[in-house]
């Protein structure tokens, strides 16, 4: 099969397009439901926050935090991966990287990423180093845990089959532990991604950039559409994000016919 063809076959059909856009109406029903009766006081309904949202897109203010935003997360989150995946493969495949690094990982993984802001506005040279780092820590452990996991769950059967074949530990690593562990990585992707985002805008906040900044600044002026508007543009960048590691995921397993 060919390269095209196995990306072509991954692809949403209608009928798969269809269902989810039932569930972006249902969500729709629910929101209108809410604000019409009054549920939450002073949350706009979604005739005013998609208002607000046309408008929004035709702003440059707009138009330059998205931008910043999104090169937050590109680069936070590809150097959170690049770290996280081989990490990960060697912490879950060999029992003494693991005794020596995991306990020190895992004594620093609770702390909330967003805890870290003073300390690295204090010891990082500027803001947008600050707002990488908390959206690095995001990403980083999502895919560290996923992918130690990952290693773990495959059968030792298949390493013995290779080591008595007399496989070398580079043969051991290329066709079982990487392609064994390749589903759960991609799952810690895609968790990371989202929790990337959620990390992102609570450190733009603080800053003086990005769309964290303009919800922040939203807030202060009492603009609640702008507010909405915005979170509905978070979550969609962010659920594109995730569409995109899941696409590219799709293509690298299609041998798992996995189907999320």
């Amino acid at each position: 099969m060919s390269t095209a063809t196995a990306i072509e076959r991954r692809l949403p059909s209608l009928f798969e397009v269809s269902r989810r856009l039932v569930s972006l109406a249902g969500l729709v029903l629910v929101w209108t439901a809410i604000s019409s009766v009054g549920l939450i006081g002073g949350l706009p309904g979604p005739v005013a926050a998609l208002t607000a949202l046309v408008a929004l897109l035709g702003n440059p203010i707009i138009h330059e935090s998205v931008s910043i935003s999104l090169l937050h997360i590109l680069g936070s989150f590809v150097i959170a991966a690049v770290i996280g995946v081989p990490l990960g493969l060697l912490i879950g495949w060999k029992t003494v990287v693991h005794d020596l690094v995991f306990p020190s990982l895992e004594i620093l993984r609770p702390v909330p990423p967003i805890a870290w802001i003073p300390l690295t506005i204090l010891v990082l040279p500027s803001m947008r180093s600050s707002i990488m780092f908390i959206t690095f820590l995001g990403a980083f452990f999502p895919i560290l845990l996923n992918t130690i996991q990952g290693v773990h769950d495959i059968e030792p059967d298949y390493v013995r089959a290779i080591e008595s074949l007399g496989g070398t530990s580079t043969d051991v690593f290329r066709n079982v532990i990487y392609p064994g562990a390749l589903p759960s990585i991609h799952t810690g992707l895609v968790i990371g991604m989202g929790l990337a985002w959620v990390n992102l805008v609570a450190a733009e906040m603080v800053a003086d950039e990005g769309i964290g900044r303009f919800v922040w600044v939203s807030y202060t002026s009492g603009n609640f559409e702008n507010i909405v508007a915005s979170v509905i543009l978070i979550g969609a960048l962010g659920y594109a994000s995730s569409e995109v590691i899941r696409f590219v995921g799709r293509w690298q397993l299609s041998w798992t016919q996995l189907d999320d």
